[in-house]
């Protein structure tokens, strides 16, 4: 069913709801025709599963390749993600479950998987009993063969890859990189959320992944597109939105995905035929004050004085030389040390974000709900 709304703030419908990334897509896809795996990293709720979405749309039509997304985040160590790896991918190939499970007697003999058949859909899933990175390595090299013998194209989109740096085992790193590399057929789209994170895998000399997949940082939608997406949404919706106002919604947002998807969902919901400045203004504040509980509540997380950094960053909006003279004497932070401190608190509870010399607060509507709070 078609949606009702043309702003989704979750999930993907078809390339109609879909607002440019025309480049990152025709890169992506050129990539792994290549036979290239690709990196796409970006902050959060930026639309990197859209476009991965969206790129496996487009080949979705070319039958002889197979495309498979699996989201890591969940997993809290390689177990995790070799079961999960192996359920998303095992009995997907074959036509007939008979077959699949012929297939796993054959290739994972000495493993001694557990296959039990998924209520819902009949189909047979596997678990793998690993009690040790070597298991986990042999487990690994099983689902290869598996994939190399079935004779197709394969492409995997692990989400949040990241997450492997968290895993209590030694050598995860490696394990993963050389059962990959062996991969006949298989091209990976790897991506996260945690940009300094992602680059040491990919790019830190030494490191097992290091210049193993080409590099694709997502930026902001360019704000001439965006505007273009919105009002002609607006108008297939028989509303009136001026350029003024879509200029508006997209400052309030910093041009961030989901903040300028969920704000024009919500205008776009009224029950107006002319959505105004106004309008824009008091739908903000609504938004802003449903959420003020949550806000709050980071209130108690942090120290007094995290908070007044907090607030600082919010207040500047794009935070530049935050240790600086200037930035301190502008908001009374004291030394540059205690603000160093603070910022590294913030960053790690992913309160804020650094790109260059440059701070950012994560959520737009807390930024616009400090600034408000702070007048």
């Amino acid at each position: 069913m078609k949606p009702e709304n043309p702003f989704l703030v979750s999930g993907y419908y078809s390339p109609e709801f879909f607002c440019d990334r025309e480049k990152e897509t025709e890169r992506v896809i050129h990539a792994l025709s290549n036979e290239r795996n690709i990196t796409i990293f970006s902050i959060r709720r930026l639309g990197k599963t859209g476009l991965i979405e969206h790129i496996f749309n487009k080949l979705k039509s070319e039958k002889k390749r197979h495309l498979f997304y699996i989201d890591i985040l969940p997993t809290t160590n390689l177990s995790n993600f070799i079961n999960l790896f192996a359920s998303s991918l095992l009995g997907k190939l074959e036509s007939k479950p008979e077959i699949f499970i012929k297939k796993i007697g054959e290739i994972f003999s000495g493993i001694r998987p557990v296959i039990s058949f998924d209520p819902a859909t009949g189909m047979p899933t596997l678990q793998l009993n690993i009690q040790s990175v070597e298991d986990a390595d042999k487990s690994l090299q099983k689902i290869f063969t598996y994939l190399k013998e079935s004779g197709k194209k394969i492409i995997i989109a692990i989400d949040e890859f990241q997450q492997i740096t968290n895993y209590p085992e030694k050598n995860v790193e490696a394990v993963l990189r050389t059962n990959i590399q062996r991969a006949v057929g298989v091209n990976f789209i790897f991506s996260g959320s945690q940009k300094h994170i992602l680059l040491s895998i990919f790019s830190q000399y030494g490191n097992p992944f290091y210049r193993s997949t080409e590099m694709m940082q997502l930026e902001m939608i360019p704000e001439k597109d965006y505007s273009k997406f919105i009002i002609s949404k607006f108008e297939k919706g028989r509303k009136k939105i001026s350029s003024s106002t879509v200029a508006k919604i997209l400052e309030i947002c910093r041009v961030h995905t989901y903040y300028v998807q969920f704000l024009c969902n919500r205008l776009y919901g009224l029950k107006d035929i002319t959505i105004t400045e106004s309008l824009v203004k008091n739908t903000l504040e609504s938004i802003l004050k449903e959420n003020e509980p949550v806000y709050v509540s980071y209130r108690h997380l942090l120290t007094d004085y995290q908070w007044k950094v907090l607030t600082a960053v919010a207040l500047e909006g794009n935070a530049k030389l935050i240790t600086s003279k200037d930035f301190i004497a502008r908001h009374n932070l004291g030394t540059p040390s205690s603000v160093h401190s603070a910022v590294k608190a913030l960053l790690s509870r992913e309160m804020i974000y650094k790109e260059g010399d440059n701070h950012f607060i994560y959520d737009v509507f807390l930024e616009r709900w400090l600034e408000s709070i702070a007048m």
